[in-house]
């Protein structure tokens, strides 16, 4: 889940309260770990702040609490563009001032990290990885959206390894990239492919079709580590069982319910996929 500052406050976009984020934070998490399953959020240093104690709480019960970063949201809004717009020094203070404020929020330093927008360019992994990251989703397979700097078509759509200088392809600089499930080869009209976004649209219509051509690529390729990666965001009621987006989920929490007597599941926050595909290539 991205947890972004209150649209109020963030120009690029978010919930309309603080009472609305908390909600969402704490349903779609609640409902979660019910099921197995552990969050990683990725969370704006103004809502860590907010909600602090709840984020505390949910550290508790395996949640892990990562860093999204909208440059122009961020602190007192010096910075007007989105995240890959900007060169690599520039990324290094943004993200630095935001590694420092989001600490003193929850107490801890963030490891993983998702640009806001996906918007990233070439310098985006090195920094990152200066900055002492680790693992990010930091990739949307098929995304074409140049006003956000975040061009990801033709970008290897696998849990791997990056390229500190080319964001696209596959690299030796350890930090792990779990790209977003998408269907690259089908974008829609504002330049996004379609994503496996928990409020797109209804699971039967729109999740499962992109849930299944994904596994079935997996299995055709031959792809060693199968990863999926889903998300949403602090913007709708997920303690709202009957709101569509908490349908959604509870179906895909089934259906991966049932995908688990055929294959073995391992629900994971970012920071664990790192340690599986660290046990994964042990083994190979």
């Amino acid at each position: 889940m991205d947890c972004e500052r209150i649209a109020a406050e963030s120009p690029p976009g978010g919930p309309a309260t603080w009472e609305l984020s908390e909600r969402a934070i704490r349903g779609y998490s609640q409902r979660l770990l019910a099921h197995g399953f552990r969050p990683t959020l990725f969370l704006t240093p103004e809502c860590a702040a907010q909600h602090a104690d709840l984020l505390t709480s949910l550290a508790g019960q395996g949640v892990e609490l990562g860093m999204h970063c909208h440059p122009q949201s961020l602190a007192d809004h010096r910075y007007g563009r989105y995240l890959g717009e900007y060169d690599a020094a520039t990324q290094r203070e943004i993200l630095a001032l935001a590694t420092e404020m989001l600490t003193e929020a929850i107490g801890t330093r963030p490891v993983s990290f998702r640009p806001g927008n996906f918007s990233a360019n070439d310098a985006t992994y090195g920094v990152l990885y200066d900055l002492g990251f680790q693992q990010g989703s930091v990739s949307d397979p098929g995304r074409f959206c140049p006003q956000y700097a975040a061009i990801w078509v033709g970008a290897y759509p696998d849990l791997h390894y990056v390229n500190p200088t080319n964001k696209l392809v596959v690299g030796d600089l350890l930090f792990l990239e779990v790209p977003l499930t998408t269907d690259p080869e089908h974008r829609r009209p504002n330049g996004f492919p379609y994503e496996l976004r928990i409020e797109q649209g209804p699971f039967e219509t729109w999740q499962k079709p992109i849930l299944e051509k994904a596994l079935r690529r997996l299995e055709g390729e031959q792809v060693g580590f199968h990863a999926l990666c889903i998300f949403t965001h602090n913007v709708f009621p997920y303690d709202q069982p009957d709101d569509p987006r908490t349908i959604t989920v509870q179906e895909m929490l089934d259906y991966l319910a049932n995908l688990g007597r055929r294959e073995e599941i391992l629900p994971s926050t970012l920071q664990e996929i790192h340690t599986h595909y660290r046990a994964y290539l042990r083994r190979r």
